[in-house]
């Protein structure tokens, strides 16, 4: 054989993407190989929304170079059944079982053999398995039924929704009183709010605001950041008892976002959402799925700190912002 071949989307890198590698890299002249264009099938659920190819390339990449596997296992880019025809000498495909695995054995491998003479493999692995029992895969994680590590989470009906262009002048953003930092100590003020009122959750957007209330001894029930800020790379570090990592672009409210928001909600953890993409519209989600009675902190830029109650004005005009994005079909 020439080689091993692993053939998946890495969309959204997850336990199951570890355990492929785990096994890929036991193999001769192992190659992860990153699925794309007509390699994709096109009734895949929430196909629309599968990650970039040079953000799925670069998760792996990074996962490999931490686990010290850069040199061992070549990551290739695969979009065509003419590229795998390009690959020499018989050579082991892996794969998850599933329909992908069913037309690959169907149409490439019978193309290699009629073509080329070669008598290829498939190696078929078991689908690695989430919490709750069922196949951890990227569809359920784009779905918001479980997250990376295959936690069971709460779900969500909502389905991807757009921002247009032409909305964004429009944006109806939560009312709420701002902390001025030409005038006060936005983040000591806010905490010293929290704590003479105690608000039933406290949820934070945006990395600056998040850090400048920890750094008052202060860690809010929800943390969503996505490690950017208004001048570049934001080079802090935040504290929590339980972590998400989520993708969600920019202009855009993913089903994975209201699902992930929703179960940290729930929970008494404190929780940081890290954001693959923009935080920027997930203040929205959040005003909808707290409780009455909670807030939302997030930063105006170049000003400072606003306090959002979540009560039913500002919840009616999240729902109406949210309502007058399209859907991602």
């Amino acid at each position: 054989m020439a080689g091993t071949w692993a053939l998946n989307l890495f969309d959204r890198f997850h336990r199951g993407h570890e355990f492929l590698i785990e096994r890929l890299r036991k193999m001769p002249k192992p190659v992860a190989a990153v699925t794309n264009g007509e390699l994709v099938a096109n009734d895949l659920e929430l196909a629309a929304i599968i990650q970039p190819v040079k953000m799925r390339v670069k998760k792996l990449e990074l996962y490999l170079a931490d686990r010290e596997l850069s040199r061992s296992i070549q990551v290739q880019v695969v979009g065509s059944y003419a590229e795998l025809l390009k690959i020499p000498g018989s050579t082991v495909f892996m794969m998850f079982e599933g329909p992908c695995c069913d037309e690959t054995q169907s149409k490439a491998l019978s193309l290699r053999k009629d073509q080329l003479g070669l008598n290829d493999r498939m190696e078929f692995l078991k689908p690695f398995l989430a919490k709750d029992g069922g196949k951890l895969s990227s569809a359920r994680i784009r779905r918001g039924e479980i997250d990376r590590e295959g936690h069971r989470l709460m779900g969500t009906k909502e389905p991807p929704r757009r921002l247009e262009f032409s909305t964004r002048s429009g944006l109806k953003i939560p009312k709420g009183d701002v902390y001025d930092a030409n005038e006060v100590c936005p983040e000591k003020e806010v905490v010293q709010r929290i704590k003479k009122e105690h608000p039933i959750k406290v949820i934070s957007v945006g990395d600056v605001t998040t850090a400048s209330i920890i750094s008052q001894n202060y860690t809010p029930d929800v943390c969503v950041v996505d490690g950017t800020t208004k001048r570049g790379r934001f080079q802090g570090s935040f504290t929590s008892e339980k972590e998400y990592v989520i993708y969600n672009p920019s202009a855009v409210v993913l089903p994975e976002a209201w699902s992930v928001i929703d179960t940290a909600l729930h929970d008494s953890a404190k929780s940081l959402i890290m954001v693959e993409g923009e935080e920027d519209l997930l203040g929205f989600p959040a005003m909808l799925l707290a409780p009455i009675g909670s807030v939302l902190l997030y930063g105006q830029p170049d000003v400072g700190i606003v306090w959002s109650p979540v009560d039913d004005d500002n919840r009616a005009r999240a729902k109406s912002y949210l309502e007058d994005m399209p859907a991602i079909t």
